[in-house]
């Protein structure tokens, strides 16, 4: 494979990523809204499309990166909060990647 194919690939798994992370916020923020109303108020009642500010975006991933979901002794959400964390991570470093390596 030479550089441009693995741009592609790397390129192509960004972008079908974007579906995953909407799905995934989607449901912490479904869980948080149905199991954890306090939080989900105090997180500033985040939707997917709708009510999306600045401080609705930081406020939730301050919550992934703290993992604020232990002090809600929820097994489920924690497991979605360390899935999204990682995806985060992951998602972040493909984008990074790819802005430092493609060259206009």
């Amino acid at each position: 494979m030479t550089v441009n194919d693995h741009l592609v690939v790397s390129f192509g798994i960004l972008v079908a990523s974007v579906p995953v992370g909407f799905g995934l916020v989607a449901s912490l923020y479904n869980r948080l809204e149905r199991d954890h109303p306090d939080k989900y108020r105090e997180l500033g009642e985040p939707t997917l499309f709708g009510n999306r500010s600045l401080r609705t975006n930081f406020a939730f991933l301050k919550f992934i990166f703290r993992r604020e979901d232990r002090a809600l002794r929820d097994p489920w959400l924690s497991r979605l909060t360390v899935f999204s964390l990682c995806f985060v991570i992951a998602q972040s470093g493909f984008f990074l990647f790819l802005w430092f390596t493609v060259k206009v």
